[in-house]
């Protein structure tokens, strides 16, 4: 997976931004595709090589983040140890403002994908038993409202940096409900 900070560093592309968008594809496949993502660098004079380059990790990111739903759980938190490392190595202020965007786009692709609407409740327990009878995944529930709560937390305060342990949790959860909305979806595929 180290490879591909290198690959795409090379290219002046944030490893922990672009595996982001390839997270929100398995949330909505319809969203963050290949060639939606790789046509913003069309300009570029190194086009041809970042293309390939770019293909190559999106390619193994999507399949690295669809085996990962297949995983035990064992086996799951063992790989998203080492990916959230990598990301927390890589980490730069870059990757915290984007986290505070992918954050509000994972929520609204949740909410789009469920058709929810949590407008009319008060407190966090009405939500989360809604959230509950909506979704019925009580693990994607629970990262749904911890990225929620987050949302909220960050909109709410200035931060020049996000505490690591904060952090940590944050992408915790966005990569877990990522993974967990993508098992469901194959498992519904599979009958």
């Amino acid at each position: 997976m180290r490879e591909f900070v290198f690959k795409l560093g090379k290219h002046n592309i944030n490893f922990g931004k672009e595996l982001f968008y390839v997270l929100l594809n398995c949330i909505d496949p319809s969203i963050s595709k290949f060639e939606d993502l790789i046509d913003i660098y069309k300009e570029r004079a190194d086009y041809e090589s970042l293309k390939e380059d770019y293909r190559y990790f999106y390619d193994y990111i999507l399949n690295f983040f669809h085996s990962m739903a297949q995983d035990n759980e064992i086996e799951l938190h063992r790989k998203l140890g080492d990916l959230i490392d990598i990301l927390l190595e890589e980490r730069d202020s870059e990757l915290e403002e984007e986290l505070k965007i992918v954050i509000s786009n994972v929520i609204d692709i949740v909410f789009l994908e469920y058709y929810l609407d949590i407008s009319n409740f008060n407190t966090n327990e009405e939500i989360k038993k809604y959230l509950l009878e909506k979704i019925k995944n009580e693990k994607i529930v629970n990262f749904l409202v911890l990225l929620l709560l987050a949302d909220t937390t960050l909109t709410n305060r200035d931060l020049e940096s996000i505490p690591e342990d904060e952090f940590e949790n944050i992408l915790t959860a966005i990569i877990l409900i990522s993974i967990y909305i993508c098992k469901e979806r194959d498992d519904i595929k599979k009958g």
